[in-house]
């Protein structure tokens, strides 16, 4: 898949366009293709402190993590698709996943994609038989949309803090935690 990209090196453009120039849109697993695209609307939101800044190399190391949305301007004739909403699930043990950098286009907000991408992975820690997923929002009410509780931080596992602790908001952390229980007891 190619993304507008600056004419030296391989920094992603954040693609500017309407919600009525977006055709369909289609959920699938993240390409290698996709990556300048995902981190070009990662690093969007990023820039505005609402989440954490991915880049390629992360990006690509946990590729397998990933889907996407993506969708074709309507009247473009490159045929070009552009990632406009991203997140990965990340396992962490038999028992707990984390939703990881849920990001949507604003062109592509308000109707229903978040929700969608959440919910296949939900989906996916189903199939996966992983009981409980949980996230670390600023979005609360998005995420309560979705069936996530707030709950206690200090009720994750170790190996939970070993990642947060490589994040610049470690000591100020000022996002929610929510979780999900995908398999009922």
């Amino acid at each position: 898949m190619d993304v507008p990209l600056i004419s030296h090196g391989d920094q992603a453009i954040f693609p500017e366009f309407a919600a009525s120039e977006i055709g369909d849109i289609s959920i699938r697993s993240a390409k290698a293709g996709d990556v300048h695209g995902m981190s070009a609307l990662i690093n969007h939101y990023a820039s505005s402190n609402v989440m954490l800044a991915r880049g390629p190399q992360y990006l690509f190391q946990h590729l397998q993590d990933y889907i996407v949305a993506t969708a074709k301007l309507k009247n473009d004739g490159s045929n070009k698709e552009y990632v406009v909403g991203c997140a990965a699930l990340n396992v962490l043990w038999a028992d707990l996943a984390e939703v990881r950098s849920l990001a949507v286009h604003p062109s592509c907000q308000h109707n229903g994609l978040g929700a969608k991408i959440v919910k296949q992975l939900i989906e996916r820690c189903a199939s996966l038989e992983i009981p409980r997923v949980f996230c670390f929002t600023l979005v609360d009410k998005f995420f309560a949309g979705c069936g996530f509780e707030p709950f206690s931080r200090e009720l994750l596992p170790p190996i939970v803090w070993a990642e947060c602790s490589k994040c610049p908001k470690f000591y100020h952390c000022d996002e929610i935690s929510m979780i999900y229980e995908v398999l009922q007891k």
